[in-house]
């Protein structure tokens, strides 16, 4: 999650969705990386090219996720699941070699 400095303490940024669309544009991003944990706690993404996010999908969500590949989401059989972001997460990710993925 972001944060900024506000009289020495460190206080969360929420963005609203039309915020996230606006700095995407301002930062020049040209990636997503939609990431979230697994039932035990392993980290997982997918990564999207940032032209193609539309509002459509920060609102209700992307049909991106094979769950059945990730243990103790879903069978094959009921494995599609759709990733849902939260724009108060939006962050540029620092270690990302261009600082251009958010």
């Amino acid at each position: 999650m972001p944060y900024k400095m506000i009289g020495g303490k460190a206080t969360h940024i929420r963005y609203s969705p039309e915020e996230v669309f606006a700095k995407i544009n301002q930062d020049e991003v040209r990636f997503i990386d939609l990431q979230f944990t697994g039932l035990t706690g392993r980290f997982h993404h997918t990564t999207i090219s940032a032209n193609t996010f539309t509002q459509d999908q920060m609102a209700d969500g992307l049909p991106k996720l094979d769950g059945s590949s990730i243990v103790g989401f879903a069978s094959i059989e009921d494995s599609d699941l759709i990733l849902k972001p939260d724009p108060s997460t939006y962050s540029l990710i620092p270690w990302a070699s261009d600082k251009k993925t958010a």
